[in-house]
């Protein structure tokens, strides 16, 4: 039966066809005939004949990669090492020469130190000693750990001879060819070398870093060493740290944190492995090894734009390998444009010394294309032969970035249901768990737009808006832009986020700002133009990009545009801090983390974008804010590299659309809107409903509704209103939010809960009775009175008094119920004038007393008269008597006169109390003002004329 069934399936016309085999075959796995197809004799013939040709295929493959395969048994007839030269984009200048294998010494096994053999093997090889040429264990575990350690970097899937090969035989390449080739060469070393060969060969062979070829070069140049044994067990660790990647890891480089967390890692392994023990690991790490590194020794003396470049030959030997960069004779043209690489030095040198008045010691900056990506320039500290932090490239360095993180919030929210019109409620927030962030100016602003708040860096309104946007999606909008840090879970950074609490690169926010700049495209940032061998072979070239990745609609890169170069938005912040010579149109923004430590400013036109950087590399703060620190540094860029070119506006995509709002509400205005905004909005965008508006008089003592008992001062007209918190109700939040928007709308004198009372004033009645003020004026002679108001409570209590002459002010008191009030006052003009008391109690009831006093002369009742010469009288003779009649006052035992000519004044005294004329004579020609006046015996003035002025000729 089952022969038969066998027989039945294999048999027809389709079987003989390689198309019916074919169906066979696939059919072959389903589980109802896997047992009829290979479990027999003929089953098992048919693996033998799949095994096979695999067997000859990979043959073939490794003969025909084979042929063109130097020898392993040559391994030391080195070619020579030919110089790589770096050039800037122009090929004006050889920016820097790498001079290849330089400083190599080949020493013997037994000359090397067991710990860096150790060290070596634990962190790149543990099971050197076991495997072949390879190791499948190793490829796995490699695999692992890309996919889910990806942090821990403990080792890749090569061995100890692949290396080998890479650096001595082949290229760094990541090619399938290039794999193939160092596979086969791998096989061959193992057959014809011993384990600790190869491992010798490895040591003497491996690149440390700074031209330093092999284990002994790196003893002597990073420790002064001449013998590698004298190496301690710190000093092997760190050194077998740098292989890895040697530009990256470098001791004199930026990254020496990462370098002691390898050197660290590899201690542990070491530990692990049984080579030392934890005790021995635990005091290495306490070991400050990088104290112990040499000093540099003019090891860039003739480079031109060291970070850059350093930036560009890292690029290189990640997907290279150090071996060919160095030795390979490559000619590198890069991105860099000389005149804007030393008009950014030349700012961040003019700019050191506010940063250093401002507890400042360094600063980097960037500047590039925003239409293709290219790096025009690349400051990464301000020296670069600091012997402190010269070498390292904050450029590159993970910085907080303050306030120039936010476009990417208001960006994500853009992209939403908002944009720059969108009202936003600058009041005290507790967004949760205690966090109530504060503006930089200690002061809330009430109702702003998103537009002001973004170009004023407003903090609490940001904090609000990347809530609103969300901060996961804005996350994504940042790293789609060109944010490559901040990779940990969104819930990790919280709303601080937009306040800069995550750290990235200056050369990544340069990028993401280009996708502002180019309408919302993204560019990749590029630092090399083209690479060619000696041969004159194109190895790598920067080609147009042609289909830039789109990550921000064309709409919303146009709305932060013209928000962050809104010189009008911001002034009421910034001022003119911020702007370009001329009435350049530039897009803008500032950063600056708490306390002062890290001041940003990050802007663009649409032909050039520049950051800059400002503080210290150890953290520690300043004193003053980006705009006072960083922005003048990327002022003068921009002002130099722009002069002599046309004045670029941002294009204004098609769909924008202009809405006008209920600037309060944020909503649609409608009849009763009492301030309305018109704005711009990309074209998705859908504003809220008309907002309507009804009013009524209210009392302001009770809050409730006025009635014909309510008095005058009481009533203020209020309005309903829509003004709630940004968030529906529905929001976890919303019980957060709302509260101080609604104590904002009652100051605002909208009613309580957007909504009018509807009880009536109970604080009030017809029967009160009212406050009560007489007033009275005595003069006092020469137009001065004693003033005095006698004050009554009624059923409030008095407290408050205010006394005008002619409607201005002239006194006012605190009262705390009944009360008399009395001053003196001199009107120092002729004619009626109105006095007026009013009085005002707590119940907002008022009462007043008006009093009209006549002033027809300034003597009139005062103690001096007949004054002569009269104001502005001119006399062409000499000499001119001043005369006047004292008619004494009660308690005034003297009278002076006060006489000037030019600036020196004379004065003289005199005590005739009995009405006499008194004389005084001028005998100098010169123009003359003098006044009287009576004095007690304190010397308190009591009665005084006005100025007079007179001429003698």
């Amino acid at each position: 039966m089952k022969r038969s069934r066998r027989i039945r399936r294999t048999a027809g016309p389709a079987a003989a066809g390689w198309q019916g085999k074919a169906s066979r075959f696939l059919n072959s796995f389903r589980p109802s005939q896997f047992k009829d197809y290979w479990l027999n004799r003929e089953g098992l013939r048919r693996v033998g004949k799949i095994a096979g040709t695999g067997f000859l295929l990979i043959f073939l493959v490794f003969l025909w990669f084979a042929k063109d395969l130097p020898s392993p048994g040559k391994v030391n007839a080195r070619v020579g090492a030919q110089t790589t030269k770096f050039y800037d984009r122009d090929e004006k200048k050889i920016l820097y020469e790498v001079f290849g294998d330089k400083n190599r010494s080949v020493i013997e096994f037994n000359q090397m130190p067991d710990n860096i053999k150790h060290a070596t093997i634990a962190v790149e090889d543990k099971d050197f000693y076991k495997h072949g040429a390879f190791s499948s264990v190793g490829i796995v575990r490699a695999a692992f750990v890309n996919l889910f350690r990806p942090e821990t970097g403990i080792q890749g899937g090569s061995t100890i001879t692949q290396q080998y090969v890479k650096n001595a035989l082949l290229t760094s390449e990541r090619t399938f060819s290039r794999k193939i080739k160092e596979l086969i060469l791998s096989i061959e070393i193992e057959a014809l070398y011993s384990k600790n060969d190869i491992l010798r060969l490895y040591l003497n062979e491996i690149p440390y870093g700074t031209n330093s070829y092999g284990i002994k070069a790196a003893a002597k140049t990073y420790f002064d060493k001449e013998n590698p044994q004298d190496l301690t067990l710190d000093e092997a660790a760190l050194l077998a740290a740098v292989p890895r990647a040697p530009t990256y890891y470098s001791p004199y480089g930026q990254n020496t944190d990462d370098l002691v967390k390898r050197q660290r890692l590899i201690l542990d392994l070491m530990a692990e492995q049984g080579y030392i023990t934890k005790e021995e690991a635990e005091a290495a790490k306490k070991i400050d090894t990088l104290a112990k590194i040499r000093p540099v020794q003019n090891l860039y003396a003739n480079i031109t734009a060291p970070h850059f470049v350093l930036y560009a030959q890292e690029l290189l030997e990640a997907k290279y390998g150090n071996k060919y960069v160095t030795e390979g004779g490559l000619k590198v043209i890069t991105t860099l444009d000389l005149d804007k690489q030393q008009t950014s030095e030349t700012a961040v040198a003019n700019g050191m010394k506010g940063i250093r008045a401002n507890g400042g010691s360094n600063a980097a900056m960037v500047s590039a294309d925003p239409k293709t990506g290219q790096i025009y320039s690349m400051v990464g500290s301000y020296k670069f032969d600091d012997p402190k932090f010269g070498a390292v490239n904050v450029a590159t360095s993970k910085r907080q970035p303050g306030s120039s993180f936010k476009p990417f919030a208001y960006a994500t929210a853009f992209s939403k249901n908002y944009g720059p019109g969108t009202t936003l409620y600058d009041v005290p927030t507790d967004f949760g768990g205690g966090y109530k962030p504060e503006n930089y100016t200690d002061q809330t602003y009430g109702v702003q737009s998103m537009r002001t708040a973004l170009a004023g860096s407003l903090n609490i309104t940001s904090v609000k808006t990347l809530y609103l946007a969300g901060i996961s999606d804005t996350l994504r909008t940042a790293h789609r832009m060109g944010i490559t840090t901040l990779k940990d879970r969104p819930s990790k950074y919280g709303l601080s986020l937009v306040l800069g609490s995550g750290e990235v690169k200056l050369v990544d926010m340069v990028s993401a700002y280009q996708s502002f700049a180019n309408g919302g495209f993204h560019h990749e940032p590029t630092a090399i133009l083209k690479v060619t061998d000696p041969k004159g072979k194109v190895i790598q070239e920067a080609k147009p990009d042609k289909n830039p990745d789109r990550v921000l609609s064309q709409q919303v890169a146009y709305l932060i545009s013209d928000v962050l170069s809104d010189n009008g938005a911001r002034a009421f912040i910034f001022g003119n801090a911020l702007t370009l010579p001329g009435g350049r149109k530039a897009a803008v923004k500032t950063g600056t983390t708490e306390n002062y430590r890290d001041a940003w400013t990050v802007g663009y036109t649409p032909s050039l974008v520049a950051g800059v950087w400002a503080g210290n590399n150890d953290n520690k703060s300043m004193t003053r804010a980006a705009s006072a620190i960083s922005a003048p540094i990327w002022r003068e860029f921009m002002a130099k590299s722009l002069a002599g070119t046309r004045n670029e506006e941002f294009k204004r995509p098609q769909g924008i659309k202009s809405v006008t709002l209920d600037a309060n509400t944020g909503k649609l205005a409608g009849p009763g809107a009492r301030r309305t905004r018109t704005d711009i909005f990309a074209s998705h965008y859908k504003p809220a409903a008309i907002t309507t508006s009804r009013s009524a008089k209210i009392d302001k003592v009770s809050g409730k509704l006025a009635t014909e008992c309510t008095p005058p001062l009481a009533i203020e007209t209020a309005y309903s209103s829509e003004m709630h918190a940004e968030i529906p109700p529905t929001d976890p939040a919303y019980s957060r939010w709302e509260p101080p928007v609604q104590a904002l709308a009652r100051r605002m004198g909208y009613g309580a809960g957007g909504t009018l009372p509807t009880a009536s004033d109970d604080k009030h009645s017809c029967s009160d009775q009212k406050p009560r003020v007489d007033l009275s004026a005595d003069p006092l002679g020469g137009g001065r009175y004693r003033i005095k108001a006698v004050v009554s409570s009624g059923t409030f209590t008095a407290n408050k008094l205010e006394i005008r002459l002619d409607d201005q002010i002239i006194s006012t008191k605190p009262l705390n119920g009944s009360e008399t009030y009395q001053f003196d006052h001199t009107v120092t003009t002729l004619g009626a004038h109105t006095l007026k008391a009013t009085v005002i109690d707590t119940g907002l009831y008022s009462a007043e007393d008006v009093q009209t006093i006549n002033v027809t002369s300034l003597d009139d009742g005062g103690s001096f008269r007949g004054l002569s010469p009269g104001d502005g009288t001119t006399y062409n003779q000499k000499p001119v008597d001043i005369t006047f009649t004292w008619s004494g006052l009660p308690g005034a035992n003297r009278y002076q006169l006060w006489l000037r000519s030019g600036a020196a004044p004379y004065t003289k005294t005199g005590s005739d109390t009995t009405g006499t004329s008194l004389t005084h004579r001028v005998v100098l020609p010169g123009r003359y003002d003098w006044y009287i006046r009576a004095v007690d015996a304190a010397g308190n003035e009591l009665d005084r004329t006005s100025r007079l002025d007179f001429e003698v000729k």
